[in-house]
C-alpha cells in the first residue's frame, strides 16, 4: 500500500506515458509526427517524469503494455529481441519495481509471461 506522504512517479500512475493528458493532446495536434511543442513537455517538467528521464520525446513504456505487445507480436519475434524486452523489464523493476509493488502489479510475474 501507498504511504500518505509518498509520491509514485507519475509516469507509473498513468500507466505509460500513452496514458498522459500531455501525450494525448500531442497526438490529436500533430498525430504520430514527432517535432517538440513546448507547451507539452513543460507537463513532463511539471509532473516530474523529466526528473527521471522521461518525456514525450522519451516515453516510458508501462510493463503490462510491453506485455501486451509482446503476446500479440510474439511470432514475429526472435531470442535477441526477447531478450532486449527482459532486460528491459528488468531495469523498470530495479528501478521502480517498489512503486509497481505497492500499485499491486508484479514485474517479475509479467517477466515469466514473456
Amino acid at each position: 500500500m501507498v504511504e500518505q506522504n509518498e509520491i509514485i512517479p507519475y509516469f507509473i500512475q498513468m500507466r505509460g506515458c500513452i496514458n498522459c493528458d500531455a501525450s494525448k493532446e500531442y497526438k490529436k495536434r500533430h498525430g504520430s509526427e514527432y517535432g517538440f511543442d513546448h507547451e507539452l513537455m513543460i507537463r513532463c517538467l511539471l509532473t516530474s517524469c523529466y526528473d527521471e528521464g522521461h518525456s514525450l520525446t522519451n516515453p516510458f513504456f508501462d510493463p503490462e503494455e510491453i506485455l501486451r505487445l509482446t503476446k500479440r507480436d510474439r511470432k514475429k519475434l526472435d531470442n535477441k529481441q526477447l531478450e532486449n524486452i527482459r532486460a528491459y523489464l528488468e531495469n523498470i523493476k530495479k528501478i521502480f519495481g517498489e512503486y509497481y509493488t505497492k500499485i499491486g502489479v508484479s514485474i517479475d510475474k509479467i517477466i515469466e509471461e514473456i
